[in-house]
């Protein structure tokens, strides 16, 4: 994966000029630090310089030693070094290396069989929930799936998806907007925007925009990859639930693209158990010292998880 495209859109949400920020000011870790009681306020301010992939993707592959080397050159100058969001693992990962609990992160694997495995994974009473919830919003809103790189700057998905988004970043009190219209045009134009799905749902009636999300197709590892999604609930007609539609649909489409995994991003794991997840990961960030004299707080810290 080209990572450089991910590093960009972090610098540019969090207004820094490369990954390299105190750790609270990292929207992702303040999302942990606001549930936990923070005693050593000092320690959350302490220099992180980021890894790939930069919290743009729900899972980071794990860098080998190599890999590490050259990641920590690159935070020399830095207090510690954050390689977010790694499956939580019970091999020795060396006597440096801090693991800090984070979330989990759920998938859905069809073999396959989208149908037939989300019935049997949620119950033949909720599968038909789904598909008549879908049947009802397919009727009411026209939808649009579009490859992130065919949109020009100005086109309206990119703009309508800006809107719908910022809602989402509104209503869950999230500290950055990690997909400003900005750095949705500057993933577009970059090698990574072949690999990026918007989609979008207009109400038919007034051709509103009323739910969107984002997509991320990952040939290389096999997997379809949910990210984020934004909906107007006040504009959206009685009686859908574009929550979960958008789920179904996105099932359909990253099975006719060829993909039997499809991973629904991190959080809110009971929302997406009832939309048919039936694998869950824990994931954790690793902190790695580099002039840190605060090792042990990090220890105390990861140990609250």
């Amino acid at each position: 994966m080209e990572w450089q495209p991910q590093r960009d859109a972090f610098c540019k949400s969090h207004d820094v000029s490369q990954p390299q920020l105190p750790l609270m000011d990292i929207a992702h870790w303040d999302a942990v630090l606001q549930r936990r009681e923070v005693r050593n306020e000092s320690l959350h301010r302490e220099l992180a310089y980021v890894a790939p992939g930069y919290f743009y993707m729900p899972v980071s592959d794990e860098p080998d030693e190599r890999r590490l080397a050259a990641l920590l050159d690159l935070a020399s100058t830095a207090d510690w070094l954050l390689v977010p969001s790694l499956l939580r693992s019970q091999r020795d990962r060396g006597v440096h290396v801090i693991a800090v609990p984070f979330m989990q992160a759920a998938y859905f694997r069809s073999s396959g069989r989208v149908d037939f495995t989300l019935r049997a994974t949620v119950g033949d009473r909720q599968y038909k929930a789904i598909t008549k919830l879908t049947s009802k919003a397919e009727a009411a809103c026209d939808t649009e799936i579009h490859r992130l790189s065919e949109l020009a700057d100005d086109h309206r998905a990119l703009h309508d998806f800006a809107v719908l988004q910022a809602l989402n970043v509104a209503k869950y009190g999230h500290s950055r907007n990690l997909y400003t219209h900005n750095i949705l045009r500057s993933l577009a134009r970059s090698p990574e925007g072949t690999k990026y799905y918007l989609k979008l749902d207009y109400e038919k009636s007034t051709n509103a925009p009323v739910n969107a999300s984002l997509s991320y197709a990952d040939d290389e590892r096999g997997v379809f990859t949910m990210l984020v999604q934004g909906l107007d609930r006040d504009r959206i007609p009685r009686g859908l639930n574009l929550y979960i539609t958008d789920y179904y649909q996105l099932y359909q489409f990253a099975d006719r693209l060829g993909f039997e995994d499809i991973c629904l991003g991190r959080g809110a794991i009971e929302s997406k158990v009832r939309v048919g997840a039936n694998h869950v990961v824990d994931l954790d960030n690793w902190l790695i010292p580099v002039n840190t004299r605060q090792r042990q707080a990090m220890h105390e810290y990861a140990g609250m998880g």
